[in-house]
């Protein structure tokens, strides 16, 4: 059996990739997602495939995760769909977009290269990297002309310009040290399980639920849309025929001005969604200040792929946009659990968002939780070096820890006789813990990860002066500790993001659960250490 890594597969255009290739082939799956707002696990058909789809959360810059998955399914492709991929946040943050398209991308890289070099050759041979990109690294186009693969690159958007610097990266790897990499640029995606933020999903729903739809500027801006299937196809063709080293432009021939998309979307919902109070939706468009650096027109010229391997788009746009909107209405669940409260806000003029960040749980609360192992936990014990001056310890290194892991901020925190802190988990961060003493600890852990290995096991240990040791708790995994000494007790913590953004404005990725009502995290009786 076949082996592919689709990286950001629990994504929009990830997932309908996942899903087409278990559909059509017997191949295995692995997907790395790092699961952030776009990524979600219900876009996945976890429940159909239980042998052949397999799921890790983590990210594409953790060098030692990378490199174990490499080594553990030694893959034949590795699809490589991982990246911060809207315009709008990227003119809010383009910092995350720069990490995690450029930085996290080569990280990537380097691990595939290392993998690769350790095959035997005819493995060595049959391994592929497919990088998926976009239209948009071409910049903008006239009224006039198609984007070829020898359209110079003139990105306009912090998006934009970290997915050229990937492509770059990826052709580099080819030309200096050979890896057999495939570059493929496509063009608008539209479908199903495509998160609401983009124009496509955010006109059907604010439709349907009688809201504004807001259009940038004229809405005379124009696209070329592909139906979503129509362009995983295309990938598995890639991987299939492409030949390492080149480019290939993935097109819909379907060039739409904004504002015809939106009119088209709103007569579809007429027609499906019958008796509607506000009908026509028509009558909901609203044109709103334009995006900055908002690019005029892409249009792609698909040739290529359709001259060398047969490949054609072959669904209407009229057809795509009604097969969207009918999943829409048929998935409020879906649309309710990527989103909630997020998604469909208005972003990308660079203004501060009023109210509270809501931290949404991606965890599930096991009906038992029994003793056992948890995936991801790695205790290391720490060495105290003692001498007449008294003791010292080594609390990290970060050439040992797994890049993604690093700390990135650090504080000790004190701990009275008996008192627990927590439990609580994170969103979207790993803590790094070492106690250290006076005193011991019992540090609780319950593992809450609905698609881990060991979901349901609850973990408890001591630790501090008598065991000094260090512990990465990932994210999603619940966790507690209580000093069960006479003395108070110090622990350090190095998380692995900020705990408040620029300025100190934002909140704790956190989430709290010592004191709801019938929480299934509860501290029992302390251990002692004998």
């Amino acid at each position: 059996m076949q082996t592919i890594i689709v990286t950001g597969g629990a994504g929009f255009i990830g997932s309908n990739f996942v899903r087409l290739v278990l559909e059509s082939t017997d191949f295995q799956v692995v997907v790395l997602d790092k699961l952030t707002y776009a990524g979600n696990l219900g876009s996945l058909p976890l429940s159909d495939y239980p042998e052949r789809l397999h799921f890790i959360r983590g990210c594409i810059g953790d060098a030692g995760l990378v490199a174990d998955l490499l080594e553990k399914y030694t893959p034949t492709r590795v699809y490589n769909f991982a990246a911060e991929s809207h315009v709008d946040r990227s003119i809010d943050a383009p910092d995350e977009f720069i990490k995690t398209n450029v930085l996290k991308t080569g990280v990537l890289l380097k691990q595939c290269l290392n993998f690769w070099e350790s095959l035997e050759p005819e493995a060595k041979s049959a391994f592929r990297f497919l990088h998926v990109s976009t239209d948009e690294v071409y910049g903008s186009l006239g009224p006039t002309g198609l984007f070829t693969e020898q359209t110079q690159y003139q990105p306009n958007s912090p998006y934009s310009a970290s997915k050229a610097a990937s492509d770059h990266l990826v052709r580099a790897y080819h030309h200096t040290y050979g890896l057999p990499t495939i570059i493929s640029n496509c063009s608008n995606n539209y479908g199903p399980y495509q998160f609401p933020e983009k124009l496509i999903p955010v006109i059907v729903l604010n439709a349907v639920e009688g809201k504004p739809l807001p259009i940038y500027g004229d809405g005379m801006n124009v696209r070329d849309w592909l139906f979503v299937t129509d362009h995983c196809k295309a990938l598995q063709l890639l991987g299939e025929k492409g030949q390492p080293g080149e480019v290939y432009n993935i097109g819909g021939n379907a060039e739409k001005a904004n504002i015809d998309v939106v009119k088209t979307i709103c007569g579809v919902v007429d027609e499906l969604c019958e008796g509607l109070a506000h009908s026509p939706c028509e009558s909901l468009i609203e044109f709103v200040k334009d995006r900055p650096g908002h690019d005029r027109r892409y249009a792609i010229d698909a040739s290529k792929i359709s001259n060398e391997l047969g490949w054609t788009p072959s669904v209407t746009f009229e057809e795509g946009i009604r097969q969207t909107v009918e999943w829409y209405l048929a998935n409020s669940t879906w649309i309710e659990e990527v989103t909630s409260g997020e998604g469909r806000e208005r972003i990308g003029l660079r203004t501060k968002q009023d109210g509270p960040v809501v931290h949404v749980p991606w965890t599930t609360p096991a009906e038992k939780y029994v003793d056992g192992p948890i995936e991801g936990i790695e205790p290391k014990s720490l060495k105290t070096f003692s001498d007449h001056r008294g003791w010292l310890i080594e609390l990290f290194r970060n050439d040992e820890l797994p890049t993604d892991n690093a700390p990135i901020m650090a504080y000790v925190s004190q701990t009275e006789p008996g008192v627990a802190r927590g439990p609580h988990e994170h969103v979207d961060q790993a803590d790094y813990f070492a106690f250290i003493g006076p005193g011991d600890f019992e540090l609780w852990l319950w593992d809450s990860r609905p698609h881990s290995p060991t979901y349901g096991n609850r973990s408890v240990e001591v630790y501090g002066a008598s065991n000094p040791t260090a512990v990465i708790v990932p994210a999603g995994v619940v966790h507690a500790y209580q000093n069960i000494s006479d003395e108070p007790g110090w622990v350090f913590n190095g998380p692995n993001r900020l705990y408040a953004g620029p300025g100190k404005t934002e909140p704790v990725d956190e989430i709290r659960h010592e004191n709801q009502e019938d929480s299934p995290y509860q501290l029992g009786q302390p251990k002692s250490n004998s």
